[in-house]
């Protein structure tokens, strides 16, 4: 990994884990997998919309998420839009 990301949460997945229950320590398992949004266990989305649009399977969730990192976005940033178990 190059550089840190900053990882925000969209409201929808702020609902998932909150449905799941296990918000906090799945929310702790997203984070230190995502550290490198591009490694593990992520792949892109399949018909998605590029590069950018990703899954990572954390445990047993999915991880819907989009990753901003070109050139001038600083800090780069992942944005998680779903989880799904």
């Amino acid at each position: 990994m190059s550089r840190p990301y900053r990882i925000v949460y969209a409201p929808e997945a702020v609902e998932d884990l909150a449905a799941l229950g296990k918000g906090e320590a799945l929310r702790e398992a997203i984070e230190a997998a995502l550290a490198d949004p591009y490694g593990g266990m992520s792949l892109e989305r399949p018909m998605g919309g590029g590069h950018w649009d990703r899954v990572a399977l954390v445990g047993t969730a999915a991880v819907r998420y989009s990753v901003s990192d070109a050139p001038g976005i600083t800090p780069p940033t992942v944005t998680v839009t779903r989880v799904i178990v």
